[in-house]
């Protein structure tokens, strides 16, 4: 069986670690926080209400936005765009609206309907969930893979 470590509990790595998860069954996915608490940096997005993402549709558009990546994001945003983000959460159940500036936000205005909605999705996938171990260093081994030091 293969041993997937995702570093790092906040959205990209759980995200990581549920994309993993799913697109393998032959594997175990186990994500490391360092810190007491998985996804801090979302529970206070959007003044607590997470802003799940903003309602440009089109990837050209976004990708715009950001002048010093705007070659190397439109590939990414492509493959999962602002309308597949919507998707995804609202697939899983979370509800979503759109404000007048574009900022999109569940509708419980609380950012805990989206921790929970990541945190339930992974333990559902099978992922098993570390806090206070953070990963302190990982070597190359010859034949592949690493080794890692908690």
């Amino acid at each position: 069986m293969t041993e997937i470590v995702i570093v790092g509990g906040g959205a990209a790595g759980f995200f990581a670690a549920i994309a993993a998860a799913r697109a393998d069954g032959n594997c175990q996915v186990s994500l490391f926080e360092r810190s007491s608490q998985f996804l801090s940096k979302v529970r206070i997005s959007g003044g607590g209400r997470c802003n799940v993402t903003h309602a440009l549709f089109d990837p050209r558009m976004f990708t715009t936005r950001y002048p010093r990546g705007e070659r190397e994001l439109n590939s990414p945003f492509h493959r999962f765009s602002a309308d597949d983000t919507v998707g995804w959460f609202e697939a899983r159940g979370v509800r979503l609206k759109r404000e007048e500036d574009g900022r999109v936000f569940p509708v419980t205005d609380s950012s805990a309907t989206v921790i929970d909605c990541l945190v339930q999705e992974a333990k559902a996938s099978g992922v098993r969930l570390f806090i206070r171990k953070g990963v302190e260093s990982a070597r190359l081994r010859t034949h592949g893979g690493f080794d890692l030091k908690l």
